[in-house]
């Protein structure tokens, strides 16, 4: 059976689900869901948050008395629009179906 890959976007993670289930009838397989976080990496946000500057004086004050310390977000935190992508192999028969699905979910091909 020939396999196509397919990837999409979706707002919600409960749209990808819905289109996971669905694929998997149309015999997707390798489904990879993944929420995408924007920028170069973990903690890139301290420089450019402006709520940042005064987590970083509090902690300043509070924790050492005056000493430089920087805090970031809660571990983890992630942007509240941040999307959820979707991977999968579909085959080639179906693709034209999956792409119905995916957009029925609420979803974008990419």
């Amino acid at each position: 059976m020939d396999m196509q890959p397919l990837q999409a976007s979706f707002e919600q993670q409960e749209q990808a689900e819905e289109a996971i289930r669905k694929l998997a009838a149309l015999r997707g397989d390798r489904f990879r869901m993944e929420r995408a976080i924007h920028g170069p990496d973990f903690g890139s946000a301290v420089a450019s948050a402006p709520e940042a500057t005064t987590m970083n004086r509090l902690a300043d004050e509070l924790l050492t008395g005056g000493a430089r310390v920087e805090a970031a977000d809660e571990l983890g935190a992630l942007p509240p629009s941040a999307p959820f992508s979707l991977s999968a192999r579909i085959p080639a028969e179906a693709l034209e179906q999956a792409r119905k699905v995916i957009e029925q979910a609420g979803g974008r091909i990419e």
